[in-house]
């Protein structure tokens, strides 16, 4: 059963006492520290903040029936000395059980138990901030996850969310995938958390996916004493560079799920009859042609294509025929010499003759021009293809402290790669992760995780994206926990 804060903090600090310094009411004084011992677990760890956590153990003696266990917590944000939270006693076997109510554990923290003078050992609870992450861009327009973003100073990108539990002034890194298993991050901006727990990080892309294949996204919270490493759940895009007026190309769906088809067209400004050819990419080859076509009415083209990877496409225009060079004009021709005057008989010399004139020179012939201009050449699209995810539960009604396991695979191959277990939030407005492992053989994957707390749990299988593929995820289970007794719950052994 949930057990709710009831007690007064005056109770509580009375109630410690006497578990500290007594055996409790009709016990006798013969049983004392010595005689009693106490074991402790908290289950599950770590947790995401708010998540609920169950502590549980076993009280050993001869007289361990009806007997008080205080419950003693020193949380990170507090410090200083343990103080008493909870109280219960123990059932006819020694067995007890707190069920921390949704949102009473929010940093981390250290638990014990004491009863009837025996004192257990300290467990160091692992807590994980909640972050939460959506993103805007220009006009503070909504960019869900699967959106195209673009590329260049115009298009601003406002990564906002919240922390919690909040603390003014924390860094958070705004990071981007950067291992081709999934795990691997890079930071490319930071912004800091205000008052109220809230953080906004402005971003302008100058990497597009094509470049580098990757276009998953998430927000992270550094281990700080108060919360361990604390990331958001990751978001994937395809970041796109401006569009060449000249030669646009776009996709007819993006993205898309591996083993679908889409279709690659745009519009060539030159007209019908153009020649183009379609070149393409992914994480694993360079760009390379793969098909060509000519332009139909208006300059529209299209290309259909099934990539298995994310996958960069390039148009690329034939140029067209080079211009003929002019011809040189001719040389004018050169005038004649006049001829020399006849010798007089001792009178008068002769005149000269006058000099021919020169003749003009011909004009030269214009240079051709068409043989120098460029070919036409689109964008570099990027289209994001998800994995293909499959998942099935065991059972999805159990009793505390029992386990689900989940199974499944991912096409494309992806052994080696992590994949998540997610639970989301009692509000539904987010996804954390719970468990963690990574795709074995034959792309299969196993994921087991016991459940502690009664009631109901939605989880979710989640691989996340890299540069090869986009992330996907399975359709919500909902998990039934049914409640049993402390003495069922805890090892008999302890």
């Amino acid at each position: 059963m949930r057990l709710k804060y009831i007690i007064g903090a005056a109770a509580l600090v009375a109630c410690a006492a006497i578990a500290l310094t007594a055996v409790g009411a009709g016990a006798a004084p013969r049983h004392s520290f010595r005689r009693h011992a106490i074991t402790i677990h908290a289950l599950p760890n770590p947790i995401t903040a708010g998540d609920p956590v169950v502590v549980d153990g076993r009280l050993f003696g001869r007289l361990r029936s009806g007997r008080l266990v205080v419950l003693f917590h020193r949380a990170a944000d507090q410090g200083g000395r343990f103080v008493p939270v909870q109280v219960t006693h123990t059932d006819s076997t020694g067995a007890y059980e707190f069920t921390r109510a949704d949102g009473a554990v929010l940093t981390n923290r250290l638990w014990y138990v004491a009863s009837a003078g025996a004192v257990s050992r300290v467990v160091f609870e692992r807590v994980q901030a909640l972050v939460t992450l959506s993103v805007t861009g220009p006009g503070g327009v909504s960019e869900p996850n699967g959106s195209v973003l673009q590329t260049g100073s115009p298009n601003v990108y406002t990564f906002a969310g919240t922390v919690t539990p909040g603390r003014a002034g924390a860094t958070v890194l705004l990071q981007r995938q950067a291992g081709d298993k999934g795990n691997g991050w890079g930071t490319i901006g930071r912004g800091s958390v205000a008052a109220d727990g809230s953080y906004s990080i402005s971003h302008v892309f100058a990497v597009p996916s094509s470049q580098n294949g990757d276009a998953t996204i998430r927000v992270l919270l550094r281990n700080d004493g108060l919360n361990i490493d604390s990331p958001s759940d990751s978001l994937s895009y395809e970041i796109e560079q401006t569009q060449n007026p000249s030669l646009t190309i776009n996709a007819g769906s993006n993205p898309i799920v591996e083993g679908s088809s889409d279709t690659v067209s745009g519009v060539d400004a030159a007209g019908s009859g153009q020649l183009l050819t379609l070149y393409a990419r992914d994480y694993r080859h360079s760009f390379g042609a793969i098909a060509t076509t000519t332009s139909g009415s208006g300059g529209s083209y299209t290309f259909n294509v099934t990539p298995i990877y994310n996958t960069s496409y390039k148009v690329i225009a034939a140029a067209p025929p080079k211009g003929s060079t002019g011809t040189t004009g001719s040389t004018g021709s050169t005038g004649s010499t006049g001829s020399t005057g006849s010798t007089g008989t001792t009178g008068s010399t002769g005149s000269t003759g006058s000099t021919g004139t020169t003749g003009t020179t011909g004009t030269t012939g214009t240079t051709g021009t068409s043989g120098t201009s460029a070919k036409a050449r689109s964008a570099v699209l990027f289209i994001g293809v998800a994995a293909a995810l499959t998942a099935k539960a065991s059972t999805t009604s159990i009793n505390q402290g029992q386990s689900v396991t989940f199974t499944g695979s991912v096409v494309p191959d992806k052994t080696g790669h992590v994949i998540y277990l997610q639970l989301e939030n009692a509000a539904g407005t987010a996804w954390h992760i719970i468990g963690a492992t990574t795709v074995g053989s034959n792309s299969s994957y196993t994921l087991t995780q016991a459940f502690f707390e009664p009631g109901t749990d939605v989880v979710r299988v989640k691989i996340p994206g890299g540069p090869d593929n986009q992330g996907a995820v399975s359709t919500p289970f909902t998990i039934t926990v049914n409640a049993i007794s402390p003495a069922a719950l805890v090892p008999a052994s302890g």
